[in-house]
């Protein structure tokens, strides 16, 4: 059975990968600073000098390594990241509404790369697009979706009582409630 899911708005997608840059961020000035503590402490401790080269080019290599291992490992392992848990999205396959294996994770990690390459222009074309997918999706063969499927969502509307129907939303007189004496169940 081929369930298919409603793609997420552009708005979602931008918030989800706002928190995920924050999660970074923390990962890099957590362990970013404790590498660059190792370092320095090692260069005192051989009575060497420490580079100021060496300290960016480690920085980077941090920063680097915290995006690529924590978009990699959260689309590999979980299917999203805590971004797009918060959201209600999750990445799939396009053509299977299947959740990534991990090498398809990574690369779709470095998808992020060609988008930001292209002066950021890979990451606005959902804004333009009907589907909804960026560069890095089209490069991949993903799509960021939200993680109730529409025949589920369409299946709970149908145990709903008719009266809370979504598109009944006239406004019925009020009736006054049965009192427990009428009805016998205050026994």
């Amino acid at each position: 059975m081929h369930i298919q899911h409603k793609p997420a708005s552009q708005n979602q997608r931008v918030t989800s990968f706002g928190i995920d840059l924050f999660v970074i961020i923390v990962l890099q000035a957590v362990f970013g600073n404790f590498t660059l503590w190792v370092y320095h402490t090692t260069c005192a401790k051989y009575g060497v000098p420490a580079d100021h080269d060496m300290e960016l080019f480690l920085s980077q290599f941090c920063g680097g390594f915290f995006f690529l291992g924590y978009f990699t490992l959260s689309l590999g392992l979980f299917g999203n990241t805590l971004g797009k848990r918060v959201m209600g999205l999750r990445v799939v396959k396009s053509s299977t509404q299947e959740s990534l294996t991990m090498p398809e994770a990574y690369w779709r990690a470095m998808g992020y790369l060609m988008s930001s390459w292209t002066y950021m222009i890979g990451f606005i074309l959902p804004w333009f697009r009907s589907d909804k997918l960026a560069l890095h999706d089209l490069l991949c063969g993903t799509q960021v979706v939200r993680s109730t499927p529409i025949s589920a969502s369409s299946a709970l509307q149908l145990v709903l009582p008719p009266h809370l129907w979504p598109h009944q939303n006239q406004i019925l007189p009020t009736q006054e409630a049965p009192s427990l004496a009428r009805t016998g169940t205050d026994r």
